[in-house]
């Protein structure tokens, strides 16, 4: 089977197991491209930014055992509102890689301000020089928000998650499995996938050289969690009602 995977350390635990088994073709991007490669039918089943999931539920299979979910910290996926700027901005930069971080960061400012801001994807090296000059504010995801650097006399720094869960109080679900209809699978498999992953949590540590061992191993094993609770599908049919009203589905 052809399985797309988000090359970022949040999916590791859910993509391990696939991702060392010969039986499968692995295809890595960010689940802004997998979701393409799903609905063009290059990929069997991919890791997509769960909103995907929302607005293209009558050609996807999505499943909603396992994901990448934050109760109310996420760390890799940061807004960086700019202190010497009016708020809300009316412009932001954001990382190209998941359209659900896009999508919650103009929900959270519009429930902030009432406002709802326009947004410009963007390559993430021209947003950390941006931030670097202390210009605009802007959204990073996944490692690219993992491995950021700021001013803080420039920037007050938000967790998407965290915020999520102060003004909600619910959980929240960044990405989810999902197969174009008529293929549906098992929702084994990916738990599956989860559990050799979980089980094999120093390995994955181990090869992410970037950052500090304990650093990847408290995101990975405290800080996001990867089977779906009751709180966190709440949530996100919050989350989908929220971006029905603001037509940004």
């Amino acid at each position: 089977m052809k399985i797309g995977i988000v090359k970022h350390l949040n999916a590791r635990p859910l993509t391990w197991g696939f991702e060392t088994d010969e039986n499968h073709e692995i295809v890595p991007e960010n689940p802004a491209v997998l979701k393409d490669y799903l609905i063009n039918g290059m990929i069997d089943v991919g890791l997509i930014s769960s909103i995907e999931c929302i607005r293209n539920a009558e050609l996807l299979n999505s499943y909603e055992s396992t994901g990448v979910c934050a109760a109310d910290k996420v760390r890799s996926i940061l807004f960086f509102k700019n202190k010497r700027e009016e708020f809300p901005p009316r412009l932001i930069l954001t990382d190209n890689g998941s359209k659900t971080s896009v999508s919650l960061v103009r929900v959270l400012i519009h429930e902030e301000s009432g406002s709802v801001p326009e947004v410009i994807p963007t390559d993430s090296a021209l947003i950390q020089d941006r931030i670097a000059k202390g210009i605009g504010s802007h959204m990073l995801f996944g490692d690219n928000a993992l491995l950021a650097k700021w001013n803080p006399n420039d920037y007050e720094v938000l967790d998407l998650a965290e915020w999520w869960h102060r003004l909600t109080g619910f959980g929240f679900i960044f990405a989810l499995w999902a197969s174009k209809k008529p293929l549906l699978l098992e929702e084994s498999l990916f738990v599956a996938s989860l559990q050799y992953g979980l089980s094999h949590i120093e390995e994955i540590v181990s090869h992410e050289s970037r950052l500090p061992n304990e650093l990847v191993r408290s995101y990975l094993t405290q800080e996001l969690h990867y089977k779906v609770t009751e709180e966190d599908k709440k949530g996100f049919v919050l989350f989908g009602d929220k971006c029905k009203k603001l037509n940004i589905l």
